[in-house]
């Protein structure tokens, strides 16, 4: 038998086939990390098992898939510092953004949004509701994919509006009306859980939004010189908010209501609405009589106010990859193969919203006025104006002044000044 000899070009050939092959072979077999936000065993972790196990199927990609659950932040910037991250994992925009995105700890992801969705003739980036993907961008990056939408509506039983004739307000002139309809009934206008602290809150931002227009709230907080509080806009918003706390809008006792006593009269027809979060029907849908109706609307413009009405927050939950994952092309591979709408309508079996577009009339009876708020939004703005991500302020310095002004406790003028005064002395630190 003749020997076969090899001359250095075709060992060379050789080589470089093998070690292609070898390439070939490790990436055939790579496992997607993924690091998921929800405890197991939460209905959103079954959500997300459910679509892992398809993508498995359709991709034959392996995914371990594990849970750190809510405190996830916690582990994953450590897990990137030491550069030993998952390739994937998510969780609160609002809690990504200091802790990661303002550090520069996670990839752009440009061109996933720039390439098609999957299976499907469009951008990426044209499958979502209006400024949802723009809301965590950074130096006209975008590093953060949303799964899922949540604002917060003023809640109200349909019913109860119509046996009364009323219709939804879009400015307070109208609902102070509807306000009237029932306080003339002996039913207080508003439920209240007074001792969740960011539900009370809702009330000064939004009327802080609606009559200081979005961000002046947010930039009165961050400045150092307390200027910012002298807006004469600010304290017309924390005078609105007295006035509701002492003219017998909210329900008698809230102060001292344990979550979720409010939610529960609200449900029972204790109060005639309720302002919370999206996620109220999820919270409370084994609680409701039968032929309640779940209604909601925006919170109203304050007429002579710089906000709009179809000014819309918006907070989101949702992915991001870490700068030192091993795999992030899986990992935008498993986003796109997520973002089908398939598995985005599925999202309100759980009473949760979806974040594609176009989805309104697949959204249930409960959801429905929800998902038209965000679907038909000309803007949108950070829950709270963006401070939960000042925590530190947020926590020290707003919450527990703003208890006091909702609970009756501090005048708007009080509240104000005390605000200034803290805030200072907060940045001085």
């Amino acid at each position: 038998m003749r020997a076969i000899k090899l001359t250095s070009i075709s060992l060379v050939v050789v080589l470089i086939f093998g070690i292609a092959t070898g390439f070939a072979a490790v990436r055939k077999n790579r496992v997607l990390e993924y690091w998921c936000y929800w405890d197991r065993g939460h209905p959103n972790d079954q959500y997300f098992r459910s679509i892992v196990a398809d993508f498995e199927k359709e991709t034959g990609t392996k995914v371990n898939f594990s849970n750190p659950g809510r405190d996830i932040l916690l582990k994953i910037r450590p897990a990137i510092l030491e550069g030993n991250p998952p390739d994937i994992f998510d969780g609160h925009g609002i809690e990504m953004w200091p802790a990661l995105i303002r550090d520069g700890l996670l990839l752009p992801l440009d061109d996933l949004y720039s390439g098609d969705a999957y299976n499907e003739n469009v951008i990426f980036s044209d499958i979502f509701i209006p400024g949802a993907i723009d809301m965590w961008a950074k130096d006209g990056h975008r590093f953060y994919v949303p799964y899922t939408a949540m604002t917060s509506v003023i809640w109200y039983n349909g019913k109860d509006f119509e046996e009364r004739g009323l219709t939804p307000p879009t400015t307070w002139s109208e609902l102070e009306k509807i306000c009237q309809v029932f306080k003339s009934e002996g039913i207080p206008p508003f439920a209240q859980d007074g001792g969740v602290d960011f539900y009370n809150a809702y009330w000064y931002y939004w009327f802080a939004n609606r009559i200081a227009g979005p961000g002046v709230f947010y930039q009165a907080a961050m400045d150092p010189t307390g200027k910012g509080w002298d807006n004469p806009d600010l304290l017309e918003a924390a005078k609105w908010v007295e006035k509701l706390a002492k003219g017998n809008y909210f329900i008698e006792g809230f102060s001292g209501y344990v979550w979720p006593a409010g939610q529960i009269d609200w449900c029972q027809g204790l109060a005639a609405m309720l302002l919370c979060g999206s996620w109220v029907p999820n919270e409370t849908y084994d609680k409701v009589s039968k032929d309640f109706k779940f209604r909601a609307f925006a919170f109203p413009e304050v007429e002579g106010g710089k906000g709009n009405v179809k000014d819309v927050e918006l907070a989101t939950l949702g992915w991001g990859v870490p700068k030192e994952a091993k795999n992030p092309d899986l990992a935008k591979k498993f986003i796109r193969f997520a973002m089908q709408e398939k598995y985005q309508v599925r999202f309100f079996d759980y009473y949760y919203n979806p974040v594609r577009k176009g989805l309104v009339n697949k959204a249930p009876a409960a959801l429905k006025d929800v998902v038209q708020i965000l679907s038909s939004a000309k803007s949108v703005h950070k829950m709270y104006d963006g401070l939960q991500a000042e925590a530190e302020w947020w926590t020290t310095v707003f919450l527990p002044l703003d208890d006091q002004l909702i609970f009756g406790k501090i005048t708007a003028e009080d509240f104000i000044a005390q605000v200034k005064k803290n805030t200072i002395n907060f940045h001085k630190k």
